[in-house]
């Protein structure tokens, strides 16, 4: 039994009893038989880490967050900076971005648990959290379309309650929720303010 074990990982692997020089790539083993002196040149790996960005401002992060922290920033980037510009109780909102909005969160309400960094696993799971919050503010119970143009939405202001709950309820929860959002994304996107002098 032990002979058949012994061939069959053998038939694996170069033949190196009568070689002194050895060179193998990566992390792989070399089995060694019958050498008096063995040089071992190890190659890097055929796949070596990535190098992506490891650090996210001061905190350093691993390949694997670096690759799944740029596949967020991607999908939100845009999306972070229209509803942080665009005040959406005194302008027409586009219906797309409340599209791309859901779109993403249906993607990343699993996905964000794949970080390693507990830091990172807490910004993305805010700006998630935030922009759910803000999808409720956001939707048809409080908007309506813009007759100009279907592709925009605006907030109900037809009645004295739609006008109460917009300036009571809905203008102090927008203002902070999108303050909120800015924070995520000097999070995600920190930089150093420059020195004046």
């Amino acid at each position: 039994m032990s002979n058949k074990l012994t061939n069959r990982t053998s038939e694996n692997l170069p033949n190196v009893s009568s070689s002194k020089n050895i060179t193998q790539n990566g992390k792989t083993n070399a089995v060694i038989q019958h050498a008096e002196t063995v040089n071992i040149n190890v190659q890097p790996s055929i796949n070596p880490p990535t190098g992506l960005n490891t650090m996210l401002g001061d905190l350093k992060i691993s390949d694997n967050d670096a690759k799944l922290l740029a596949e967020f920033k991607n999908d939100y980037k845009n999306i972070l900076k229209y509803c942080i510009r665009i005040d959406p109780t005194g302008e027409a909102f586009d219906i797309h971005c409340l599209e791309l909005i859901d779109l993403n969160y249906t993607r990343w309400q699993f996905d964000w648990r794949d970080f390693e960094s507990e830091k990172i696993r807490e910004i993305v799971y805010h700006t998630l959290k935030n922009f759910n919050e803000y999808l409720d503010y956001l939707s048809d119970q409080y908007m309506i379309p813009l007759l100009a143009n279907p592709n925009f939405v605006i907030y109900k202001n037809q009645s004295r309650e739609d006008g109460e709950r917009l300036r009571e309820v809905i203008i102090p929860n927008t203002i902070r929720i999108r303050k909120e959002l800015r924070d995520r994304y000097l999070e995600l996107w920190p930089v150093k303010e420059p020195i004046v002098r």
